[in-house]
Parts: structure tokens; C-alpha cells; sequence
């Protein structure tokens, strides 16, 4: 799904009335190396682990799974187990950003190889839940698309709200709105609007990038305040690529009263 360049970047900013930061030292992760696991995966499992050990340091123990669920995701591309489950309105807590501070080798006690990422991390905890009022209704998106056939969908929210759409695709994320021709603006409440926005653009056109039918998976996320996503960049074919990983943390960022995500899967045949 091919997506235009967006030129001017605009700074971001969080609003932080309902969260709290709380820094986290030293925070481990351990994984084994067996199998068909490669050092630089076991390495990317040992800092997903870490993530979660920051979150237990920080206080944030409930529904722990949820959070390995959704590190694992960013490691396995299995993003419908994330946005398709409850855990959205479980997850009290994220890690907004980290650094590494050491990655060990060693053997265990059982002579297992391994690999154990140690980081500081920044975690939000979240004082407030989700907002049951703030809904959007998206109607129009298809299950299955032909190759070359065009998308139109409306948006109906229930308060005032702000939009960035993501698609993701193989082992590809990408931010498809706002871009160069459909720039940011707030949707009232109540107010249907049609995608495309541009009354120049008769639907998206849908090309797959191989010959097997591919799997769409478009994450909406509505956020209250205007809170831009930057961390992108431009690919030679205007995509704006980012990774899972990063619009994760920019969404778990957002107290979850001021925003409302949708997960739809289609596919292009």
C-alpha cells in the first residue's frame, strides 16, 4: 500500500496530566540462544525482556502477559495479538524510551548460551483508564481487495479528535496519514468524513508488493490533543516507514483517556 511524502514535520508533544514518569535503572532481560534462535534475535528477546522486568520495577505488575504479549509482537510481527485483544484496556504502564547500558554473553548453570541486555528506562504509569465516551465508528473498509482496486472509508467520532493512520504489512509499518496531500485537522464529533480527503483522489489504489495475496493491517489511533507522529522516514517511493516498535511507543505515550485505537485487517488479493 503506497503512501506520499510528507514534508513538513511538526514537533510532538505529549500531554502528561493523567501519567507519571518514572525512571528505571538497570532493568534485565535474559534469553537463550538454541534452536533456530539467532544471536541477533535472542539479543532482541533479551531487551523485550527487559522492558517488561522495567515495568515490574516501576510498579506496573497487572496484567503482566499483556505486556510480553506486546513486546513479543514487536519481535515476531504479530501485531492482530496485540490490537485485536482486551489488552489496550488492561495496559496500566508502558516504557516510553530506553538506552541500552550493557549487552552480556555468557552460559548458564545448565551450559546454556545466552544473551542478557541490561537498560535504563523511562515508564510511563497511567493514573487514569480509558474514556468509554471517546468512540469512532470507521465503516467502508472491505475484508478483500483485488490488485489495483481503490479504498474509501468514512470516519463518524464522537468528540473532537485528532488522526494518524498506520499500515502495517509483512515486516513493514508505515504512517499513511497525515502525508504531502492529506495534511492533519481536527474531526468533529459527529461529523462523517470520507477518506480519501482530497475530492482529487477517486480511493486509495491498492497494489500488493508481490504475487501472493498480502495481509493489510491498518492501526487508527484518535487522540484528543494534536499529537503528531515524526519518527519516520522517507523511502525513495515516498512511503513514510517507521517500525512497530516505535509507534508503539509513541502510542503508549498517550494517557489512554485521550485516545481510542482500531485495529482492521484486510487483504489485496
Amino acid at each position: 500500500m503506497k503512501t506520499p511524502i510528507l514534508i513538513l514535520l511538526l514537533l510532538v508533544g505529549f500531554c502528561a496530566n493523567a501519567q507519571e514518569i518514572t525512571m528505571v535503572e538497570n532493568a534485565t532481560g535474559r534469553q537463550i540462544i538454541a534452536g533456530s534462535i539467532s544471536e541477533d534475535e535472542a539479543r532482541t528477546k533479551a531487551i523485550a525482556q527487559a522492558k517488561v522486568d522495567a515495568l515490574r520495577k516501576a510498579g506496573v505488575t497487572e496484567h503482566i502477559q499483556s505486556y510480553e504479549m506486546l513486546y513479543k509482537s514487536e519481535i515476531g510481527n504479530k501485531f492482530d495479538e496485540v490490537f485485536m485483544s482486551d489488552m489496550f484496556s488492561e495496559i496500566r504502564g508502558a516504557v516510553k524510551k530506553y538506552e541500552i547500558v550493557k549487552i552480556d554473553k555468557g552460559i548458564d548453570e545448565f551450559k546454556n548460551f545466552y544473551i542478557e541486555a541490561i537498560i535504563n528506562a523511562e515508564v510511563i504509569v497511567y493514573s487514569t483508564g480509558k474514556d468509554p465516551a471517546f468512540q469512532v465508528n470507521i465503516d467502508g473498509i472491505k475484508q478483500g481487495y483485488q490488485n489495483g482496486e481503490r479504498m474509501r472509508y468514512t470516519v463518524t467520532p464522537t468528540q473532537d479528535c485528532y488522526l494518524n493512520i498506520f499500515n502495517l504489512y509483512e515486516n513493514n509499518a508505515s504512517l499513511i496519514y497525515p502525508n504531502q496531500y492529506e495534511k492533519s485537522r481536527i474531526f468533529k464529533a459527529g461529523e462523517k468524513v470520507t477518506f480519501p480527503l482530497s475530492e482529487l483522489i477517486d480511493g486509495y489504489t491498492l497494489e500488493k508488493s508481490g504475487k501472493e495475496p498480502e495481509t493489510n493491517k491498518l492501526v487508527f489511533v484518535f487522540t484528543k490533543d494534536n499529537i503528531p507522529y515524526i519518527n519516520y522516514k522517507i523511502s525513495p517511493e515516498g512511503d513514510q516507514i517507521t517500525s512497530f516498535e516505535d509507534i508503539s511507543a509513541w502510542l503508549f505515550s498517550i494517557s489512554p483517556d485521550r485516545r481510542v485505537n482500531y485495529f482492521i485487517q484486510f487483504v489485496i488479493y
